[in-house]
């Protein structure tokens, strides 16, 4: 029921809409008649006029035979047959050849595959042209009535074939492989056929009223006819839309990228694009009985324009589609960008055609003349829109392919061992994300003051405004402004990268990414830290430059501490020249001297210089490699040694704790620190 009502409403807010507009164009146009009197008694005054000049109709009609004898009449409808059946003979002779190329070529190239059919479609039609014409030339005189009603079919025929001919190589019923638009076979039979009615009917109406003028008839009774047949072909239109609305509606949906903006409000506006349909095709019908009225045919006309403009936009965009997933195969990002930019420059060169059809013909707002500075202005305006997106498109085309070819380190422990730790991002890599966007902006906003300008809008008060604007949130988010003023000097001081592992004063981890306003740390355990650059003290880099790694050894008494010294020097050089090593140690591994004497243990330090990828491989090969390589040498590591402590004796030689019978463990004490153990308190009281 409210779906009922909601067409009702907008079929009558379009009828309504299209007299305010006739009336608009009325005044513009007819000046003169507008003197005499109100436009709706004009207009009942007209068609009163009109329909009393419908007998004279039927007397024009009835008196055609004397005019056009029985020979021409059927070289008239040989001139249909003849072409058509021309037509259909060559594609069915070279439907062999299209269905071979396609086997052999849609899965190499498409868009060889597809020019392939449409130049033997091309055939067909030169075929058909070729047999109309030969039709045409039986007629005899040039100048006589039925040789210009033999133009006037020929030309018909050929306008309808040729629009059949690009709507067959986009729709391909029967061929699916050689299919453009993204539809199946079913959907493509009918829109095949509710493409060709879309063309034939107006077609129809046109070449009656000019088959008329041509016959000499007057131009009341040709005005009588269309008043006639207008409304039925009008009618007939609406139901091609409702009928086949489903099946577009398949159509444009499917060509809705799933990743772009507005997706949702695409989908719906493809799935209800019939309310827009029915609504313009009214409009159509109602423009062409006012210009039978009015003999001022310049809304019907623009309103044609517009109708041309969105079928061939929709064809190029289907185009632009079905190629964009083969390009994007081949040439990735770069032929997205080209196809991109293409689309645009269609789609504002449509949105140019129909303000010009609108405001110039449909509602007659503007002159020709008057509309000629403001077509210029949209033309540049166009113009620098294609440029400025072209320009951002080739920018984010090539970060997204240094961002691509050179991936963020993970701060993931996803690795089967240490080595798979990654080096830390090089600073453009890091910077790259907030460029893009910095960017992006930046070109966003004086590309829209750029294009506002060409239109002619005054950028002056928006420029100003946007400074209050921004003067105002500075004052009122004092701690958002200081946490991005701290963000942009710490970037551009490089004191960090994505990758590094860092410490913030209050936290530490691998720097995991940042935004405008905020860091983000991955701590080794997994948890994710996210400090404002605000509240960043300072920043201590564990990661920069190169790391000195120092770690002690214990050894037994009476080492030789000189062999002990050369035989690491040899390891540290071997180390050093080893492959996997030689890109991360920068000073070999080397003693340093004894550190301590204790435990019988001689302490000994070793250390070495890497870069910060990750030192502790190359600490834990060296004491792997002195391990195996020492002993052989006589030289021992340090071992624990145990204090035995005494065991208490009870009297006859028997152990106390093994005379003495369980009990019950009495609660602890305190015991001061300076206070002896258990077992050495007992053997204190004995």
């Amino acid at each position: 029921m409210m779906r009922s009502r909601y067409r009702f409403g907008a079929l009558a807010g379009g009828w309504a809409a299209f007299w305010a507009t006739v009336a608009v164009a009325d005044s513009a146009y007819n000046t003169e008649a507008g003197t005499t009197g109100s436009f709706l008694k004009l207009l009942t005054e007209r068609l009163e006029f009109t329909l009393r000049e419908i007998p004279a109709l039927g007397a024009h009609l009835t008196g055609l035979p004397g005019q056009i004898s029985d020979r021409v009449a059927l070289l008239l409808l040989g001139i249909v047959a003849a072409g058509l059946l021309a037509e259909f003979l060559v594609r069915l002779l070279l439907s062999r050849a299209r269905l071979r190329g396609f086997d052999r070529l849609v899965g190499q190239s498409p868009l060889r595959a597809f020019g392939r059919a449409l130049l033997l479609d091309v055939l067909a039609l030169v075929a058909l042209g070729v047999a109309g014409r030969v039709v045409v030339a039986q007629i005899g005189d040039p100048q006589s009535v039925g040789n210009k009603l033999g133009q006037q079919v020929f030309a018909a025929m050929l306008y309808w074939r040729s629009f059949n001919l690009v709507f067959r190589a986009w729709l391909r019923p029967g061929t699916p492989e050689g299919r453009i638009a993204p539809i199946d076979d079913a959907a493509a039979r009918g829109l095949l056929i509710a493409l060709n009615w879309v063309i034939v009917l107006p077609l129809l109406g046109s070449h009656i009223a000019r088959a008329l003028e041509v016959t000499g008839a007057a131009r009341e009774v040709i005005s009588a006819a269309v008043i006639l047949y207008a409304p039925l072909i009008a009618a007939c239109l609406l139901w091609v839309v409702w009928h086949w609305h489903k099946e577009m509606a398949a159509w444009l949906s499917a060509m809705v990228s799933p990743n772009r903006i507005g997706r949702r409000l695409k989908l719906d506006t493809a799935v209800r694009w019939w309310v827009f349909g029915l609504l313009f095709y009214a409009m159509m019908g109602l423009a062409a009985v006012y210009a039978a009225l009015t003999e001022a045919n310049m809304a019907a006309r623009g309103l044609t324009i517009i109708e041309s403009a969105l079928i061939a936009l929709l064809l190029f965009e289907t185009l632009m589609h079905r190629i964009r997933r083969h390009i994007v195969s081949e040439l990735p990002m770069a032929g997205d960008v080209v196809a991109d930019c293409l689309r645009l420059v269609a789609r504002l060169y449509v949105v140019i055609l129909v303000v010009d059809a609108m405001m110039v013909r449909v509602l007659g707002a503007m002159t020709a003349a008057e509309w000629a500075t403001h077509d210029r202005g949209a033309k540049i305006a166009a113009v620098t829109a294609v440029a400025i997106y072209a320009l951002w498109r080739f920018i984010r085309y090539r970060m997204d392919s240094y961002i691509a070819a050179n991936p963020l380190p993970s701060a993931d422990a996803t690795g089967d061992a240490e080595e798979d730790v990654k080096v830390a991002a090089s600073r453009l890599r890091t910077l790259m994300p907030l460029l893009r966007a910095i960017t992006g902006a930046t070109i966003l906003v004086v590309g829209g003051l750029l294009v506002l300008a060409e239109l002619g809008v005054n950028i002056t008060p928006l420029i100003a405004g946007a400074s209050v604007f921004g003067l105002a949130v500075s004052f009122g988010s004092q701690s958002l402004v200081r946490d991005i003023v701290s963000g942009v000097f710490f970037l551009a001081e490089d004191s960090f990268r994505i990758g590094e592992y860092v410490d913030c004063s209050r936290v530490k981890g691998t720097v995991e990414g940042f935004s405008v306003r905020s860091l983000k740390l991955r701590h080794q355990n997994g948890q994710l830290h996210i400090v404002p650059f605000g509240q960043v003290g300072h920043i201590t880099n564990f990661s920069r430059d190169w790391t000195v790694v120092k770690f002690n050894l214990a050894f037994a008494p009476g080492t030789d501490i000189e062999l002990l010294r050369k035989t690491v020097k040899k390891l540290g050089l071997e180390m050093a020249e080893d492959p996997a090593f030689k890109p991360i140690i920068m000073q070999p591994l080397k003693m340093q001297g004894v550190v301590d004497i204790k435990d019988s243990q001689v302490i000994v330090r070793f250390k070495f210089m890497a870069r910060p990828k990750n030192p502790s491989i190359i600490q834990r090969t060296a004491i792997r490699r002195m391990y195996d390589t020492l002993p052989g040498l006589g030289i021992r590591f340090a071992t624990p040694t145990m204090t035995a402590y005494p065991t208490p004796m009870m009297p006859g030689g028997v152990p106390a704790t093994v005379a003495s019978p369980p009990a019950a463990a009495p609660a602890p004490s305190p015991t001061p620190a300076n206070s002896p153990t258990a077992p050495e308190a007992k053997v204190a009281a004995e």
